[in-house]
């Protein structure tokens, strides 16, 4: 039996890949001559950094974003329409999932940009404001369908699982 996945299904699934795009760009930031324990604003990427335990970092910060993926998947297609609290669940699932996506485009985005950061070409903060924003704006567009469809199962008495 297939289960069908709406967007926000899609878009709880990215965080692994922005994962592995995250890594790779921290990678690119190395390999052009930056310390990354200098300029990584990674939870904890710059201490294994500096405790020279990069390689082991990657696969567990990579695991860590499948399990938070497949946990906030599992929330979400238990969540009822009709019940009240879980009415609420579902925004905060969908808060903390426009967060996370842009949160995690931000660092990448940084990370790309930060030869310019340290020229001065570029304002990092304004930048990771834009982009930000843009980001949080172009999920809750894109999990549009999900969003409307969860809050208006009440008024027509349709079952949806998403």
């Amino acid at each position: 039996m297939a289960l069908a996945m709406d967007n926000l299904d899609i878009a709880i699934w990215l965080f692994p890949l922005l994962g592995v795009f995250d890594v790779a760009s921290t990678f690119y930031i190395w390999g052009k001559g930056y310390s990354p324990e200098q300029y990584e604003v990674g939870l904890f990427a710059s201490y294994f950094m500096r405790m020279g335990l990069i390689y082991l970092y990657v696969p567990i910060y990579l695991l860590i974003l499948f399990l938070f993926s497949y946990a906030l998947w599992r929330i979400k297609r238990s969540l009822d329409p009709y019940s009240k609290t879980d009415r609420f669940i579902f925004g905060l699932l969908v808060f903390v999932v426009c967060f996370g996506y842009a949160k995690l485009l931000t660092v990448i985005v940084s990370n790309v940009l930060l030869p310019r950061y340290i020229e001065g070409a570029v304002s990092r903060q304004l930048v990771e404001l834009s982009v930000f924003i843009v980001c949080v704006f172009q999920m809750v567009w894109f999990i549009r369908d999900a969003l409307t469809s969860f809050y208006r199962a009440e008024e027509t008495g349709e079952e949806t699982k998403t």
